[in-house]
């Protein structure tokens, strides 16, 4: 098995870690194991059910002053009717347009001033979000990155030709003291 971030090659099929840049390895062997799915991958062809999403404060409002002000117009016109076949207060009607107005309030409160789901979620952020396991890292590590150099690229420094002093060798004091012995004529 190949570590999927840095291509190394792993020992066994059982290793956890990669040995190189210890990625995790738990993952890949269990997606190798089924074939690419996830766990919770459902077999292709599978047919998903829509799973219903909660109401955010912002739209349970909105709907309930939208209520208010519907039941508001009927009520007005229906309430003026019952007051003039019975011959009742002709403030009646008035609650109609109450109810009108509470809806109206109702609605414009929670345009203005509840949370919607894009507010919640800027409210709720995790102050550590996880990175996915198989997406390049997104922060730069406090490590520096690894200094390691193929063989077959390695070129050995060249020499400067620049230089105009020449350095004798270690061995060229010891070669000359025995080339002057060897000139000398033995005493």
């Amino acid at each position: 098995m190949f570590c999927p971030q840095c291509g190394q090659q792993q020992s066994s099929d059982a290793a956890r870690f990669c040995s190189r840049c210890g990625f995790q390895l738990v993952a890949v062997s269990g997606l190798l194991a089924t074939g690419g799915r996830g766990a919770s991958s459902p077999e292709p062809g599978t047919v998903f059910e829509a799973v219903p999403v909660p109401a955010s404060p912002k739209r349970k409002g909105v709907q309930f002053g939208g209520k208010l002000m519907l039941s508001g117009m009927f009520l007005g016109p229906a309430l003026a009717m019952l007051s003039e076949l019975i011959r009742g207060p002709e403030e009646l009607a008035l609650l109609g347009v109450i109810v009108f107005m509470a809806g109206l309030f109702r609605l414009l409160y929670a345009l203005l001033f509840e949370d919607g789901p894009y507010r919640r979620t800027l409210q709720r952020q995790p102050a550590y979000v996880p990175q996915p396991q198989f997406a390049p890292p997104l922060a730069a590590s406090a490590l520096p990155p690894p200094q390691s150099q193929p063989a077959h690229a390695y070129v050995p420094p060249r020499p400067d030709t620049a230089e105009l002093s020449y350095r004798p060798s270690v061995t060229e004091g010891t070669t000359k003291l025995l080339e002057r012995e060897r000139d000398e004529p033995t005493r």
